[in-house]
């Protein structure tokens, strides 16, 4: 059995290092937007927004529901396994307590993404989706016309 040199070792501790800086690097620079893309397309596929509207409607969603954006670390982490079609392999990875936050925080970031842009109404899958802001009144029922 022939041992590894040194010239191997040392490339492969190279190779991590770089690795891990990389990656380090990428993690750090992805915003609330990148989260909130990369889990609305894993739910929608691909969808088309403007970059001003997701951020109006990323703005909307952290106003109303401060409690429920994952920590900064988690929201990273996911960003990016999302971004490299691996979440479905990390997820069962979390502790618990990430599994639930995250799943919370989907589930009302689509129920938000339904109620706040025009995603259902669309006329085609290629019509880009639009934010309209938050509703006065969420009741379909409801009946604003005088007697």
């Amino acid at each position: 059995m022939r041992g590894l040199s040194r010239r191997a070792v040392l490339g492969l501790a190279g190779g991590g290092i770089a690795s891990a800086a990389l990656a380090y690097s990428a993690v750090r620079s992805f915003s609330d937007e990148d989260l909130v893309r990369a889990s609305l397309r894993k739910y929608l596929d691909d969808l088309t927004i403007s970059d001003d509207h997701l951020r109006a409607f990323t703005l909307e969603f952290k106003k109303r529901n401060p409690w429920d954006f994952p920590t900064e670390k988690l929201a990273d982490a996911t960003t990016l396994f999302e971004g490299l079609l691996l979440g479905g392999v990390a997820r069962p990875l979390l502790p618990d307590d990430g599994a639930m936050r995250l799943e919370r925080f989907e589930r009302l970031l689509l129920g938000e993404f339904h109620l706040l842009t025009d995603y259902a109404w669309r006329s085609g899958a290629d019509e880009p989706v639009r934010f309209f802001g938050s509703p006065h009144c969420v009741n379909p029922f409801a009946n604003f016309e005088t007697a």
